[in-house]
């Protein structure tokens, strides 16, 4: 039966357009065949299911293409069977929320609103909003990608946003918004970040809440040739929008290809000199192949301290 969070397996089965398989006894649904998600009542956001904790595990087949999203309550995995072909999709209409009318934090193509949620060896693709969030709750993305292909800066097409103790190991982002949101503590390996148009790398935040979050990063690889260009065309990888906190990032190895891009925007919220946002953190093993100047706003509290591949201190005077 549903209950006010989630539809049924059942339920599921009857508006998922492809073939599914479940094994009840152990919590596996099988997703066999491409197909669309149409919770017809559910009007507009009728692409979402509501999983029931019941469901332990979604296994997506390959060469398989699923129209929907999937949020969460429980434990639940999520994984494909071929990362470049097991896909979960959206929409290639760009601004979705904003022409449905739809508050984009709603529809995050996964979301999870308790357990947790592991994503693995898959490719979301143009999500209606959000590839992942789970502010809540903890999240593990593990060799995946998450791609938006549409171009234009208004699609909410984020990477992760998620609750203390989530990983990113061995994931590539290609997509045109926040992509690391260092909200809560999270660590990340192993992971390449193609900055295309409005793409932030590590976003630490749009408010108070971040306060005292630290992102850990080991072997990122920052390429592409844009990036959020306000304000002056930076294309910051560190950005510090709005909201009064003090986060912390450190990285342990660091690759910069983009002859475009700015290394840190911290943003003074009232333009008042009062500096509401400190950057704390430490860059080690940081080679620069490609930077344009290290910030265009620098309207913050700026401790970071970045080094090369030998131990010697960067300038920041670039």
């Amino acid at each position: 039966m549903s209950n006010s969070y989630s539809q049924s397996v059942l339920e599921f089965q009857k508006q998922y357009s492809g073939k599914c398989t479940w094994k009840a006894d152990s919590g596996v649904l099988k997703l066999e065949t491409s197909g669309a998600i149409n919770f017809t009542e559910k009007g507009v956001k009728g692409f979402l299911w509501d999983v029931p904790e019941e469901v332990k595990k979604i296994i997506i087949n390959a060469n398989t293409t699923v129209n929907g999203g999937f949020h969460t309550k429980g434990n639940c995995t999520i994984s494909g069977e071929n990362r470049k072909t097991s896909v979960v999709y959206g929409t290639e209409t760009q601004s979705w929320p904003q022409k449905n009318n739809i508050k984009a934090f709603e529809i995050s193509s996964f979301e999870a609103h308790g357990g947790t949620m592991t994503l693995q060896n898959m490719t979301s693709l143009n999500p209606r909003s959000f590839h992942v969030r789970g502010l809540g709750a903890v999240i593990h993305l593990k060799d995946s990608d998450f791609i938006d292909t549409r171009g234009g800066s208004g699609n909410h097409s984020d990477g992760i946003a998620a609750g203390d103790g989530s990983t990113v190991d061995n994931c590539y982002f290609e997509t045109g918004d926040d992509v690391i949101k260092v909200y809560n503590d999270i660590t990340v390996t192993n992971t390449t970040i193609n900055m295309v148009q409005n793409a932030v790398p590590i976003q630490l935040g749009w408010g108070d809440y971040p306060d005292g979050a630290v992102g850990t990063f080991k072997n990122l690889i920052i390429i592409g040739n844009s990036g959020r260009g306000n304000p002056g065309g930076s294309n910051a990888i560190i950005n510090g929008r709005t909201g009064k906190y003090t986060v912390t990032i450190n990285i342990d190895g660091l690759s910069i290809d983009n002859p475009t891009a700015s290394m840190v925007n911290l943003f003074d919220d009232k333009n008042d000199g009062n500096f509401e946002k400190t950057l704390k953190g430490t860059l080690k093993n940081v080679n620069i192949k490609n930077i344009k100047r290290y910030s265009t706003q620098l309207k913050g509290n700026d401790q970071l301290k970045i080094f090369d591949t030998k131990g010697k201190e960067i300038s920041k005077d670039f």
